[in-house]
């Protein structure tokens, strides 16, 4: 033993990691050093060790309660930035925290640029007192948005341009000075610059080497400045090109052969797909026939995972995106064209791979039976949902029209299907979530002609409901055999969260929206990754296996599996990213589209309140604005729902959430989507 180098023989940091991540009992320092083989006096330099790895992220992904706390080590976790405060600390939620605890990151590495909305980064926590925020020191960033940032004249609170910048991404707030005001000017009203955000000498930020960009009212600006400030990839890689091509490939030459010998053949099925107007990418088809104690079902999903194996380019590409982005007018597709709008999708009279879920279901729409095995397809006919409301109407189509190839009572079995699954909804106390979507349309150079409200239809209806049914089958068949998918959770709504949103998880729980004990997403796995992987295990498990019935588990049971958190922290940020672009947008839009309404009334809604002002929505276009309390200013006394109601109280007025007030349209922003409006009886 003599000679050896007491230093050299401690465990490697990979090493280390490799041990901790192998098991899941509690070990200590003591348990490390034995199972390493090595004298208790080295305790000191490996706690240091350790001490590191918790510093540069390599505990990150350890099994919870792994390391004993007696250890003392400090506490990190992946922090997802959410906004930027007016005084420029970032803020936002610790991403592998299922209840999304808020963190403030009030100091920062030195050398750390000033993490941006959307990054993830290592937080070192301070202890717990007690609130639910807690507070952090920034140790690194693990994953960069970008570094350009867009920005415009900001605006003052009368409407005026004023000599600052504001950023054009709405969660990064305050207003910046220029860096070099001798160097570069400010941008005129309605452009948009390039630029990064710098520190000062006196601890503020400011605008650093302003490039033009464009003029923020130019048609595709909106959807340009949204892709931008959410960083949301926009091209794929030469190597998923060349892969999506060759998928394209292989389902052409699908056409019109013998069914794959591992595959049941549905060609003689008048499977059909409904889907919007505009849409390019078919997930799903469906068919139903009466039965004797009810319906038989079949839910046909595209095989998305059979051309974007794991570990390819494509799947790469797919899992960065982790959604489809559907902008006002454009669609960002999480998979190139040659699948999303051929290979994979479910195009009428073509051959195609499927997953499809087998079910039946009782009058009252109870599931009986149900099983998922893997087929070839061929969609009989593509109907929109319009016109498919319109056959059931009784409405005559013209007499080319797809509809009239498919059987006479096809419908009408699909909407008693239908009717039944959504009885089986009511008893279980489902909710219906009403869609506050708005369909903007467009003149032929691009500028926004008019905000209209989505058209919610029977036949919407419909086609959710097969495929609840669909997802809650490849629920349990997870479940039950202990595959590791991201399943669907929607907690029960809290006093610390009135209002919970659904959202990934990697462990399986209730989805108290849908009423239902599990649940996961299956059927689009064109546009979302978490519905490809959920096809990827049960792929693989139909091929293991007959598939058969299994039984609605209870949750308190779970059995314990392997699952992906930093994965599945990354698909609930993808989602978020994907509605806030939209949202963007859609403000963005509207900023253009009520430029002639500036110093006009406008109705509004009022939401809720807050500090800072009555969150309301504009009836014309319903995008948000904020009504700030200044504009109130001989006013106190009001209905305050907000967590700061003693604040608020001592400015604002009466006005109860869900008024129809009136107010002044002062301004509005493009580059930023923001509409600046006072109130009617004290606007300047």
């Amino acid at each position: 033993m003599s000679g050896r180098s007491e230093v050299a023989a401690l465990p490697s940091s990979a090493a280390l990691r490799a041990f901790l991540l192998g098991g899941v009992t509690p070990v200590g320092l003591s348990d490390i050093l034995r199972a390493f083989d090595r004298p208790i006096r080295d305790k000191a330099r490996l706690k240091a060790i350790l001490h590191t790895m918790a510093l540069d992220g390599s505990l990150l992904d350890l099994p919870a309660g792994r390391l004993k706390t007696s250890i003392g080590l400090p506490e990190t976790a992946r922090a997802r930035i959410t906004h930027i405060r007016p005084d420029g600390t970032p803020c936002g939620i610790l991403a592998d925290d299922p209840t999304a605890t808020p963190v403030v990151l009030n100091t920062r590495a030195p050398d750390l640029h000033l993490p941006l909305p959307g990054d993830l980064v290592l937080a070192r926590l301070r202890p717990a007192c007690g609130a639910r925020r807690r507070e952090a020191r920034a140790e690194r960033v693990l994953a960069r948005t970008g570094e350009s940032l867009a920005f415009s004249r900001a605006l003052g609170e009368n409407g005026a341009p004023v000599e600052r910048l504001w950023a054009c991404n709405p969660q990064i707030a305050g207003t910046f000075a220029l860096a070099t005001p001798e160097q570069h000017a400010l941008p005129e009203p309605g452009e948009v610059v390039l630029a990064t955000l710098r520190s000062m000498p006196d601890g503020t930020l400011a605008v650093d080497t302003p490039t033009p960009y464009g003029r923020a009212d130019t048609a595709g600006m909106a959807s340009a400045l949204s892709l931008l400030t959410h960083a949301i990839p926009t091209r794929f890689s030469a190597a998923a090109e060349q892969e999506a091509a060759r998928g394209a490939a292989q389902a052409a030459a699908l056409h019109n052969q013998p069914a794959p010998a591992d595959r049941h053949d549905l060609r003689a099925l008048p499977l059909v797909t409904l889907d919007d107007e505009t849409a390019q990418d078919y997930d799903d088809a469906i068919w139903a026939e009466p039965t004797d104690t009810g319906f038989h079902l079949v839910i046909a999903i595209a095989d998305v995972s059979h051309y974007v194996p794991a570990g390819s380019a494509l799947d790469e590409e797919a899992r960065l995106r982790g959604t489809s982005v559907y902008l006002p007018d454009q669609t960002i597709p999480m998979l190139p064209l040659d699948l999303s709008a051929n290979a994979c999708s479910l195009l009428p009279g073509q051959d195609r791979l499927c997953l499809f879920a087998d079910i039946l279901i009782t009058h009252d729409g109870h599931m009986q039976d149900g099983t998922i095995r893997r087929g070839i397809m061929r969609s009989a006919a593509r109907l929109s949902y319009r016109d498919a409301q319109s056959a059931l109407d009784g409405k005559a189509l013209p007499p080319a029209h797809p509809i009239h190839t498919l059987p006479a009572t096809l419908l009408q079995t699909l909407m008693a299907a239908s009717s039944a699954l959504n009885n089986d909804a009511t008893k279980r106390n489902a909710m219906r979530l009403d869609e506050d979507a708005w369909v903007v349309t467009f003149h032929p150079d691009g500028q926004p002609a008019a905000f209209l409200p989505r058209e919610r239809l029977a036949t919407h209806d419909l086609v959710a409901s097969f495929m609840i049914a669909a997802n809650t089958l490849a629920a349990r068949i997870a479940y039950k055999n202990r595959l590791a998918v991201p399943f669907r959770v929607h907690p029960a709504p809290t006093a610390t969260q009135p209002r919970p949103a659904a959202r990934y998880s990697a462990v399986a729980g209730r989805h108290n929206g849908l009423g239902l004990p599990l649940y996961t997403h299956f059927t689009s796995p064109i546009r979302r990754y978490a519905d490809l992987l959920v096809h990827r295990a049960i792929s693989a498990w139909c091929m293991e296996q007959n598939p058969r019935q299994e039984g609605t588990p209870s949750v308190a049971c779970a059995p314990p599996w392997e699952q992906d958190h930093a994965l599945v922290s990354h698909l609930n940020f993808t989602e978020r990213r994907a509605g806030k672009s939209v949202q963007d947008c859609q403000n963005r839009l509207a900023a253009a589209f009520l430029v002639p309404d500036i110093g006009q009334n406008v109705n509004i809604h009022a939401t809720t309140t807050t500090r800072h002002g009555l969150c309301v929505r504009l009836t014309k276009t319903g995008t948000p604005s904020l009504l700030p309390w200044s504009a109130f200013p001989d006013c106190a006394r009001m209905n305050d729902d907000s967590p700061y109601g003693g604040i608020a109280a001592r400015y604002t007025p009466l006005i109860q959430n869900g008024a129809l007030p009136v107010a002044v349209l002062l301004a509005t922003c493009p580059a930023r989507g923001v509409s600046v409006l006072a109130s009617h009886t004290h606007a300047r």
